[in-house]
């Protein structure tokens, strides 16, 4: 069956996390692949198929998000958390985002339905396809302190 934009029967997050597709972010929904950030739409294919799984991958951007909160210093809306850590919510561990104020932010915003501003301001989210870029992602990825060195070459 497919899964995709205008028909989902399973939950995208956790799929992507499982098939080993990507992290889950500071924003709490959001899946980010090592070298496309969170800018992409997915859709699945579920099957019965017997399929060898891939294993979920770790790509640093659990240490990364802990040190950076640019989205949450970024967010119009207020809706990204500023925790440190993950908390358990239903059963896995994320930071936990306030989809209702995201929703008020989104639908009352003067300047159209969108926002995005998230996904602007991530480091790890860039369009550039550049060896600077694949260099302070390799860079962010090796820790904590790494990670502040990867934000402070960003907000420069």
């Amino acid at each position: 069956r497919a899964n995709h934009i205008s028909n989902y029967e399973a939950v995208m997050g956790p799929c992507l996390i499982a098939s080993g597709l990507g992290e889950l972010s500071r924003t709490g929904d959001c899946v980010a692949h090592p070298r496309l950030g969170f800018r992409h739409k997915c859709a699945a294919v579920t099957t019965d198929l017997p399929l060898v799984p891939d294993n979920p991958i770790d790509f640093g951007l659990q240490d990364f998000c802990r040190v950076c909160k640019k989205c949450a210093d970024n967010c119009p809306g207020g809706a990204i958390t500023f925790d440190d850590d993950p908390v358990e919510h239903n059963g896995y561990l994320r930071w936990n985002s306030d989809a209702q104020k995201c929703t008020i932010f989104r639908s009352t915003n003067k300047e159209g339905s969108s926002c995005g501003r998230c996904m602007k301001v991530c480091p790890w989210d860039s369009k550039e396809q550049s060896w600077f870029h694949e260099a302070g992602t390799w860079i962010g990825s090796k820790g904590e302190n790494s990670s502040r060195l990867l934000k402070t070459i960003d907000d420069m």
